[in-house]
């Protein structure tokens, strides 16, 4: 791919400038990589507008009025590092010779007479050099990437082992030093962050996009824990990261419980703020050396467990755990037999809802551990299925209960959803609610739509409400969304030729490259190419 070049002329001379002007005019009919960006007629003026405009090449006199070539070159070398420059001279004097090979400028031209073939010559060099230094740039950025890419693999892989115990001390504190990981000596606490509605968030985007959020909430977490002190995180599986903070001297209990309810909110507010993803953050207690790390993710996993009966967005430390009762499964379990065998085909969606909340309102007041409640609602979730199988023409495929990353709230939601659907299948009542769903998305697309807005719209719970979508249109939601937000933005394009940003306003996504993405994925050429595309049918 050919690259164009900036060029900038600086000189005192109006007949020099007047003549560089022309040459480059000319230029432009044999060869089209060279654009005149911009003129001053002295170094200090040159400054100004270089800086402004940050040329590829600057083309300069070297003996100016207020300040000379040669010293203008020297003041914009270590702000545009990159920019080449070439210097014309009616002078052969040794000093300015000497003064341009320190300063690295590329080529010294005699401009009397000026031989154009000179500067041909010498912009030719100019865009060789530069090529080089693109091609040497991309190529250092591909292997950051990989190498960054890499360093969270091993550093997951590492975190793993570390947790279950595979990993001796002395290897670990091996792989630490390498690592630089520097902290683990002083104390420290582990933490694990949650994903909230984990599965609306695998309904939502592709095994690609679930990739590359989870490295951008990895990264998010890392820096914040930065921001408070020392410490590291990681990706550590499905919905969730651990992190550790660490901290030299000796806090008390109330400062601990400080430093861990401050990070964990910073951690909330920033991953909502800048990744529009909801977690939880959970804290274990004080530790101190390598032999204790596994101890340390237990008490954080263990306090993690308690998410299970929070909203979103909750934080906890070991000072506030829940209290379970266990003792009372007999009693819920009586209570959801009680539910089965009152529930009748005829069923109103409140007389449903009100059933719910009675469960629901048992178990905030006698919290039962999820280990044992989890599998309680999956067989509750599969007897509703047993019960009015006969007859019924929607239970082919039926998907498993989705317990495994749903909050109690979540699991008690969905199985109400898919209770009132589920009994009434026979009049297909869900295409009600994807109809209105599609109503609404249509109504608003030039707003920025969430799964949790538009479930809440058609009165289902989020994880349902995905899952039913995906399964009437074979599409996830937020893949409907976007292909006719794209769908919008041609119809746009082929009325009038819009701004990127323009056109990212009128369809209501804010992220000018992640819009570009989506409109190259859909159609194949960016909305620049595609606009020229038109423009080109429509002349003919």
């Amino acid at each position: 791919m050919v690259r164009d070049y900036t060029c900038f002329i600086v000189d005192d001379e109006d007949l020099i400038i007047q003549r560089l002007e022309l040459f480059f005019s000319e230029l432009s009919h044999k060869d089209r990589r060279f654009h005149l960006v911009g003129k001053a007629n002295n170094g200090q003026k040159g400054i100004e507008e270089i800086l402004r405009l940050k040329p590829d090449i600057v083309i300069s006199d070297i003996v100016m009025p207020r300040m000379d070539g040669i010293t203008m070159i020297e003041q914009l070398k270590p702000e545009l590092p990159h920019t080449q420059y070439i210097l014309l001279t009616a002078y052969s004097s040794f000093e300015y010779a000497q003064r341009a090979i320190h300063a690295n400028v590329l080529e010294y031209i005699v401009k009397v007479p000026l031989r154009e073939a000179d500067l041909e010559r010498a912009l030719d060099k100019a865009a060789g050099i530069w090529d080089e230094v693109k091609k040497k740039e991309e190529e250092f950025q591909s292997l950051n990437v990989s190498v960054l890419e890499n360093k969270y693999r091993v550093r997951k892989q590492f975190f793993n082992e570390l947790i279950r115990g595979e990993i001796p001390s002395h290897r670990a504190s091996d792989f630490a030093h390498r690592m630089q990981f520097h902290f683990f000596q002083a104390n420290y606490c582990c933490f694990i962050v949650e994903m909230n509605l984990y599965e609306s968030f695998r309904d939502e985007y592709s095994a690609v996009d679930q990739n590359i959020l989870k490295y951008a909430i990895t990264n998010v977490i890392e820096e914040t824990v930065m921001n408070c002190g020392r410490g590291v995180a990681t990706d550590l599986s499905d919905n969730r990261f651990i992190g550790f903070l660490s901290w030299e001297n000796n806090r008390s209990r109330m400062d601990t419980e400080y430093a861990c309810q401050t990070l964990g909110s910073q951690i909330v507010s920033h991953l909502h703020q800048y990744l529009n993803q909801r977690v939880s953050v959970a804290f274990g207690g004080p530790h101190r050396g390598w032999e204790s790390i596994k101890q340390a993710y237990t008490e954080a996993n263990n306090v993690s467990e308690d998410f299970y009966y929070h909203a979103e967005k909750v934080v906890k430390t070991p000072a506030h755990r829940l209290q379970y009762h266990n003792d009372k499964k007999v009693d819920f379990q009586q209570k959801l037999a009680d539910f089965l065998a009152g529930v009748q085909r005829k069923v109103s969606k409140e007389g449903l809802e009100k059933e719910f909340a009675n469960l629901n309102q048992f178990v905030m007041d006698h919290k039962i551990h999820k280990s044992i409640m989890a599998p309680m609602l999956r067989d509750l979730y599969r007897d509703i299925i047993a019960k009015f199988k006969p007859g019924n023409t929607w239970t082919t495929d039926v998907a498993e209960f989705p317990t495994q990353f749903m909050a109690f709230r979540e699991q008690l939601a969905y199985i109400g959803d898919f209770t009132y659907e589920y009994v009434h299948a026979g009049q297909l009542l869900y295409r009600a609610e994807i109809m209105s769903a599609m109503r609404f998305i249509e109504k608003n697309l030039k707003q920025r739509l969430t799964l949790e807005a538009i479930a809440e719209e058609v009165n289902l719970a989020p994880s349902y409400f995905s899952s039913l979508f995906k399964k009437t249109m074979n599409e996830g939601v937020i893949s409907y969304i976007n292909r006719k937000k794209i769908q919008l933005a041609l119809e746009l394009l082929n009325v009038q030729d819009y701004s990127l940003l323009a056109l990212c306003e009128e369809v209501g996504i804010v992220n000018e490259g992640y819009f570009c993405k989506l409109f190259k994925e859909y159609t194949g050429d960016t909305p620049k190419q595609y606009r020229i595309k038109m423009t080109r049918y429509e002349s003919k």
